[in-house]
């Protein structure tokens, strides 16, 4: 489980790095989005959202156009 957990911390820090830089945030600017983003994750987590969880595993979180 260990591993598993590690896996998606660092893919997220990948993603989190490759949108800072596609968007072309200096360092402290990716720094700060990069804490944005795992402080965010971590809230969610330890609160347990399973509505999210829902959310993201039966397709709600596609996009949709009006």
């Amino acid at each position: 489980m260990e591993e598993t957990r590690q896996k998606w911390h660092v893919e997220l820090i990948r993603s989190v790095n490759g949108l800072a830089e596609d968007v072309g945030l200096d360092d402290l600017g990716a720094s700060r989005m990069r804490e944005f983003v795992l402080s965010i994750a971590k809230s969610q987590y330890m609160a347990g959202n399973r509505a999210g969880i829902y959310w993201a595993r039966n397709g709600k979180n596609k996009a949709t156009t009006v």
